[in-house]
């Protein structure tokens, strides 16, 4: 008689454990375990606009250098100071300049560009650390 109430009791907890895994779906087991949580709205869907990402690109009348190490980059493009100020010699006086320094840009070659940025007549720009 304990035999038969022992393998009752077991087979009375397996089933137990089985409906627990099976209604609840844990470890991937069970009901809809594949499914994942249903959401109708995609990534795309949800973004309402698209925003510039960098400061030069939130102002429309605004150019981004980036200074590193000895280098300028503008419009994603290395490029020496004297073409740098022949480009930015197209621009507008007004024009916003952000300069954008990063952990290996040397100080003269910021000072030099500042420098030249005053000897072109660009009084409106500032410098930005990443």
């Amino acid at each position: 008689m304990k035999k038969i109430f022992g393998i009752l009791l077991i087979l009375i907890i397996a089933a137990l454990i089985f409906a627990l895994l099976y209604f609840k779906g844990f470890g991937g087991f069970g009901k809809n375990s594949g499914d994942g949580k249903k959401n109708d709205t995609s990534t795309s869907d949800s973004v309402t606009k698209d925003e510039p990402t960098t400061e030069a690109a939130k102002n429309e009348k605004a150019a981004e250098i980036t200074v590193s190490g000895h280098d300028y980059l503008f419009n994603n493009e290395k490029i020496s100071l004297d073409d740098l100020a022949a480009e930015i010699s197209k621009l507008d006086k007004e024009t916003e300049i952000i300069i954008t320094s990063d952990d290996t840009a040397a100080k003269n070659t910021v000072d030099e560009l500042t420098d030249k940025l005053d000897e072109l007549g660009y009084k409106n720009y500032k410098k930005v650390e990443k």
